[in-house]
Parts: structure tokens; sequence; C-alpha cells
């Protein structure tokens, strides 16, 4: 799942868009202009049946937090901002952020009140980011993906699999995607290609999800694991998502953000896709080639979630149990340098399931954190002994490329 629910989610409704009246009709209100686009998706995260789980009112505490970001910053940088947020598993709302240089003040701009929440299909999506296309002809695009999480596992897992989640979406398999459904939908649309998409979710800084999305996005903004209820600190980070996207300070505000928390817990990578993860996959397959790992040491691996028969294991601590010297060292090495230019993580990483049995976590949270004690940004599923994933991970383009 993506986030610790604390609050009582209740479906949105009502919506204050354009937040201003005009009350002399002859101004003209001046507005900017823009040449790039974000796209921010919060599909259901509910059930077909119940909002229980829905992560409705934390999305509107983001999405206010992204309006107040935007008049700190004085204006969007060039972006257009357009968003889409489900207020129950049939009905969504679509918006577009925009600044209005005249008030000073962001403004939101209702695109369609009763929007379909449509069957989750890769043809479907597809449909949506076309849609959102249209309203934004930049020909540059972002995503910004909230919901819940849980990596590349296969929608469906959820129910299968003991503390876990799904790729990404809401609960129950007909409301959650498979990453291949999202790198199909980029690929197939007017997008094409994307320079980032970002996952304020749960466990999607793999890089099965990486590999998935090779050739559809330059980067991949994600968390190793668990995302706190607050998801990203929009107020200070949206503006590093605006324009030139930097990455750098993303990942630093995250940090600074969380380790001054109450609950001060997290981790956020910037991951490259195209030639970085296409180099650590064959780096991979030239290792996997020549060792094979022990299963007696899967317990020395550095396991990044929270799940009782672990299924995310950090991607640094797996090659060093594996025993890799040079030259296979040297060359992953380089290759995860390359693959992770930017990463955060807290001494503890917080879990919403509680486990007694955990060692070495933080005393302030003793059942449900653990410490973290190597991180290289990046997850692998390869070493899960997990029932429900151990064969669904050879069906990943990862495992294929690598084995």
């Amino acid at each position: 799942m993506k986030k610790i629910l604390t609050l009582l989610f209740v479906t949105l409704t009502a919506f204050s868009l354009v937040g201003c009246d005009h009350d002399d009709p002859r101004t003209v209100y001046q507005y900017e202009n823009t040449t790039k686009t974000i796209f921010v998706y919060m599909p259901w995260t509910g059930s077909t049946t119940s909002s229980n789980g829905a992560l409705t009112d934390y999305f509107d505490i983001n999405i206010t937090s992204m309006e107040n970001a935007i008049n700190t910053n004085g204006g969007l940088k060039g972006t257009d901002v357009i968003v889409y947020k489900a207020n129950s598993a049939s009905k969504a709302v679509m918006f577009r952020m925009k600044y209005n240089i005249t008030l000073r003040k962001c403004e939101l701009d209702t695109l369609v009140t009763n929007a379909s929440n449509n069957a989750i299909t890769k043809e479907n999506l597809t449909s949506l980011l076309n849609q959102v296309s249209s309203y934004s002809n930049t020909g540059l695009y972002s995503i910004l993906v909230g919901c819940h999480g849980s990596g590349w596992t296969p929608r469906g897992s959820d129910a299968t699999m003991p503390r876990a989640s799904r790729a990404f979406g809401g609960q129950g398999s007909e409301l959650q995607y498979d990453l291949s459904d999202l790198s199909y939908a980029i690929a197939n649309s007017a997008m094409k290609k994307v320079e980032f998409v970002s996952f304020d979710d749960c466990y999607m800084a793999n890089v099965e999800t990486a590999y998935e999305l090779r050739d559809v996005t330059n980067y991949l903004v994600a968390s190793t694991s668990e995302v706190m209820g607050d998801g990203f600190p929009y107020d200070t980070l949206f503006k590093y998502m605006l324009g030139t996207p930097d990455y750098d300070n993303i990942c630093k505000t995250f940090y600074n953000y969380y380790i001054k928390s109450s609950y001060p817990y997290g981790a956020l990578s910037v991951i490259k896709c195209g030639d970085a993860i296409k180099q650590m996959a064959s780096v991979m397959k030239d290792i996997n080639t020549t060792y094979t790992f022990d299963q007696s040491k899967l317990s020395s691996v550095q396991y990044l979630d929270g799940y009782d028969n672990n299924v995310f294991f950090d991607l640094g601590s797996y090659v060093e149990q594996l025993g890799v010297i040079a030259p296979l060292s040297a060359n992953f090495n380089t290759a995860l340098e390359k693959l992770v230019p930017y990463t955060v993580y807290t001494p503890y990483i917080y879990t919403a399931y509680s486990n007694s049995y955990r060692s070495d976590t933080d005393p302030k949270n003793p059942y449900n954190t653990f410490m973290v004690k190597t991180f290289s940004g990046v997850t692998i599923s390869d070493p899960t002994l997990n029932l429900t994933v151990v064969n669904s991970k050879k069906n990943t383009t990862w495992w294929q490329a690598t084995h």
C-alpha cells in the first residue's frame, strides 16, 4: 500500500475551482504561457464498493500543497499542470492548474467535471494520456502518479501474497495496473516518451520497474520502500518538478522534510532509465552467468520492505552477498553509479506492518521500523522466496534480460 492510513477517508464532495471573483468584467487577466506538461494522475485508491483505505484526503492536501508551491514560486516555470483525481470507483474530475499573473495566484480550471473512471486497462490508460495531450499539446510531458503501489508485482498479488500490495492502483485487481500497462500506454499515446515518471507510492524504485519503463521515460523518481501518509512534501518540493526538473533538490527536499518530522522515515531515488538501466541489465546478466546466489545468505541481504517474506532487496547488498569480485564488481559499481545519480534515505525505514521479531529497530517505533545498513537507491527481487512472486518474477522483462 502507499502511505500510512491515519485519517478518515471520505469521497470529495466539493472542489473550489478557479478561486477568485471577477468583480470587474472589464479586467483582462494575463496567464502564464506553458511549454511543457506535468500530468498528475490520482486514480481511485479504494475498492469498487468502498472508500475504505482510499487516499482521497491525502490527495486533497497534496493538491493544496501544489497550489501553495506555485504561489510561493510565483508561477509554473512554463509548466502546464493537468490533474486527474478520482473521487470514486466510477467518477473523477480533471482540471488544470494555471497561474494568473495579474492576480499573482494559482487557479484551478475545470476541464471535465464528471470524468469517467474507466476500467483499468492499458487501452483506457492510453486514451487518458491522449486526452491529456489534447488539453495540453506541448509535446514535452512528465507523469506524477499518486496511489497505492508495490513495484513490479502483478496485479492481484495482494489477494494472495501476505503483506503485499500491487503494481499500482487501488484495492482489488480490477483497479490495479501492471507496469507493462503504463509502458504500453505511454508508448502508444501521443506522449510517446516522457521526461520522468514519478511515483508517490510505495516500493516503486526497483530495477524491474525501471527496466519495464526503459524506453518510455528518461527518469524514474520513486521510493524503495513505503511512503508515509504525507507523501511528497509538495509545498517545498513541487517547484523542483516544474520547468527543468532539479532531481538533486527533489531528493534533498524529501529528506529534509522527513528527517525533521515526528516520523523521520523515508527514502527517495532518481533512477536513469534508457541506456543506464540497459547497461545494468547487461552487467547483471554477466554476473548471473558467473555466480549463483546462496540462499543461506538471504538473511544477510538488506531488505527494504515490511513483508514477513521479503520481496524487495537492496541491489548493492544483493551483489555483495553474491560474492562478486573484479572485474565484474567494478563493472557493477560503474553501472550503479550511472543508474542512480541521486538518492536519499533515513537511518530507519517505517513500515505499516508490525513485526515483533525484527532486529535493529528504532526505539521510538520498535515494531514498525527497521535499520538501513546498506542502501544503493534501488531494489531487486531476484533472491525473493515469497511464494506468490517467486515464479512471477521470472515473467518480468528484467528477469528475461538478465538470465
